[in-house]
């Protein structure tokens, strides 16, 4: 199994992202077109700048490949301070991105469909620390 480094760099380019969110218990629906560049700075380090018209971002990342982590600058759903998101290496497509913050812990994983040019990525969100899901997403990504 490889490490994480490659897999990210597959990921490195222009996407459009076709969400659909499911939010608490009544199962609220949400649909939402999000545009984002993923950009490499140095061997280890990634941008993700994202905008919707709802909203905009940019997140710094860094892999610790020893270690199997991201360090994040910001998460996505608050302005917050960064965070520290474990990776599991499921296959050489799949990488699932465990994290907690704003009370929640997230699961999301992200799957290369065909070649680097289409993603399936699905995130559940839980109250913290309990089995209860609050929020769950999911995305239909190509490269554009």
């Amino acid at each position: 199994m490889t490490l994480y480094s490659d897999w990210f760099t597959r990921c490195e380019g222009s996407w459009e992202s076709h969400r659909r969110y499911l939010y608490g218990p009544k199962k609220t629906i949400d649909n939402l077109v999000t545009h984002f560049d993923i950009i490499r700075h140095a061997k280890d380090e990634w941008s993700i700048l994202w905008n919707s018209d709802r909203n905009e971002g940019e997140m710094n990342i860094i892999v610790d490949e020893e270690q199997g982590l991201v360090r994040r600058s910001r998460n996505y759903f608050d302005n917050g301070e960064g965070s520290i998101t474990k990776l599991e290496r499921v296959d050489d497509d799949t990488v699932v991105f465990y994290s907690s913050y704003g009370g929640m812990d997230y699961r999301e994983e992200i799957r290369f469909l065909t070649g680097d040019q289409h993603r399936l990525r699905q995130t559940v969100g839980y109250k913290q620390g309990t089995d209860k899901v609050v929020v769950v997403g999911q995305y239909w990504e190509e490269q554009v």
